[in-house]
């Protein structure tokens, strides 16, 4: 008799984890096409929804790599770790410099992350400094 129930209860939550995991895909999936990208970056991008992942580049301009991050700003914690500070910030322009590195002035950095408007529950397009990848971080 337990045996059952304990086979019903072990099957009811897998059925339950199923249907979570599937409705996030599914939502995180109209995000990803709503801003421009598609399924092939929908597995990196659950891996940072479930906080498995900081981030993954999704493409390059002239001077900018863009990432697909969380939706809430861990990256100062993230930065502090590998050696840079918030040296200013403007807005959704937040500036990074060189820890103990002394600058000719304020408006002096080593790099810049943008946080877009893109953004919703699940994720955020970010954009930083070309040749400061986040997967470098």
């Amino acid at each position: 008799m337990k045996s059952k129930k304990l086979k019903k209860f072990v099957l009811t939550l897998i059925v339950l984890f199923s249907l979570f995991f599937i409705a996030t895909e599914v939502c995180i999936m109209k995000y990803l096409k709503e801003y421009g990208y598609g399924i092939k970056e929908l597995p990196q991008t659950t891996l940072v929804y479930f906080r498995l992942s900081n981030g993954f580049t999704v493409g390059e301009t002239d001077s900018q790599t863009i990432f697909i991050g969380r939706s809430e700003y861990i990256y100062d914690k993230l930065f502090e770790k590998n050696g840079y500070y918030e040296s200013d910030g403007m807005g959704m322009d937040l500036f990074y410099s060189k820890i103990g590195e002394i600058k000719e002035n304020n408006h002096t950095y080593d790099f810049r992350i943008y946080l877009s408007d893109d953004w919703c529950h699940w994720f955020r397009i970010y954009y930083i400094g070309k040749n400061y990848p986040i997967e470098n971080f």
